[in-house]
């Protein structure tokens, strides 16, 4: 009787979903270009300059949006505040029936090891009318940037616990994620353990860089480890591999279906020697979007770039999955301290569409190449990182 209720209310809230993503749609969303219409999967795009009127059509609706925001229209104003990250911060906030009435939370890892593999591990819990109906785990693992197991489990709430003031997680009375601050060095340490049956991952995570938190229009986010020493192992294939590299750690909640009245987000993060790069471009419409860029300092700060000193384009339009999406990002930042140029080439793409079709996500491997100023210290960049597409609605 309990798991019917629970599957009754996790189908409220994906009918939810979808009546918010038509609502956006018809309120928010431009008049449909004639790039997002169905084409041939024979077409040539390549031989298409199609990068150059996405360019210029961003330009025209950009000049439009900006009008409204200068209008004082609350739901197009935006500006990321970061502040200091508290261990309790990356704790479970569990959903507050007073100010909504459904809720989704996440817990995100991935890295880049030393060896080609690479992986993305992630626990969600999605929450309706005070009840925490269906929980998640997944675990993503990648060779040489192209993806080899995808592994994602659905979980009931009796087989779930998290603490509401330390980073504690359990699925089925294992431990999947803790985090603690270390007595002896002070570094935020992280074990995460995903056992997926015939594929797993055993991994440490030590935080290189001070972690930070703010609001944007799809909810709450923590960027708790921007940079993190990564050891561990993989089972995969049959086989253990111990791993070294580098990763990353957020945590996002009181993420509503409002999120979806936005077209989607990309997002991803840049490393040089010293410094690490965390941008996103919160998409309004297709063509309009709103960045953001944090860099963080090894052992040391952060620093927030206001939006007006962001400049963020997307090329190398391909059709995939019948949708056109970019396979290339460039960001341009100039202010009185910092220069930075980085273009961002994907190397490989891994579409997972979820809950049921309604969303549709990208994650990309990408080459980072550019370089970054700070002051009188200049460092190039040359690696490869994951990044992400969501796309909330098709148009």
């Amino acid at each position: 009787m309990r798991r019917v209720t629970i599957f009754i209310l996790l189908t409220i809230f994906l009918l939810l979903s979808t009546s918010l993503v038509s609502m956006g749609v018809e309120s928010f969303s431009i008049k449909r270009s004639f790039l997002e219409k169905e084409i041939d999967g024979s077409t040539l795009l390549s031989k298409l300059n199609l990068d150059g009127v996405v360019c210029n059509f961003q330009k025209k609706i950009r000049s439009f949006y900006m009008n409204k925001a200068d209008d004082g229209d609350g739901y197009w104003d935006f500006t990321f505040s970061p502040e200091d990250v508290e261990l309790e911060d990356d704790a479970f906030h569990r959903m507050d029936v007073s100010s909504s009435s459904h809720f989704t939370e996440w817990w995100y890892f991935d890295a880049i090891f030393d060896n080609g593999y690479s992986a993305q591990a992630a626990v969600r819990v999605m929450s309706l009318l005070d009840q925490d109906i269906v929980i998640f785990s997944r675990l993503d693992i990648y060779k040489n940037n192209q993806l080899i197991s995808h592994k994602q489990y659905m979980h009931f709430l009796e087989d779930f616990y998290a603490s509401a003031s330390v980073p504690w997680v359990l699925i089925n009375k294992k431990e999947i994620i803790r985090g603690y601050i270390d007595r002896d060095t002070g570094d935020w340490t992280y074990d995460i353990s995903f056992d997926m049956g015939d594929v797993s991952a055993d991994l440490h995570f030590v935080g290189c860089t001070k972690g930070y938190k703010g609001a944007t229009p799809s909810g709450k986010w923590a960027v708790i480890l921007p940079r993190a020493d990564v050891t561990g192992k993989l089972f995969v294939e049959g086989e253990e591999i111990k791993v070294r590299g580098v990763g990353y750690h957020d945590h996002n909640w009181e993420v509503t279906v409002e999120a979806a009245l936005n077209f989607g987000w990309y997002w991803g993060k840049i490393n040089s020697d010293t410094y690490t790069i965390v941008w996103s471009d919160i998409l309004r419409t297709w063509y309009w979007g709103q960045p953001l860029v944090v860099i963080s300092e090894n052992n040391g700060g952060y620093q927030n770039i206001e939006q007006n000193d962001i400049q963020f384009g997307v090329g190398d339009l391909r059709l995939a999955n019948w949708m056109l999406i970019p396979h290339s990002f460039d960001i341009v930042v100039q202010t009185e301290n910092v220069s930075l140029n980085v273009h961002m080439q994907s190397v490989d793409v891994h579409y997972a569409p979820f809950m049921g079709g309604i969303m549709n996500y990208w994650r990309y491997h990408m080459k980072c190449t550019g370089f970054i100023t700070v002051g009188s210290q200049t460092e190039l960049i040359d690696d490869v990182v994951m990044a992400e597409f969501l796309r909330f609605r098709p148009y």
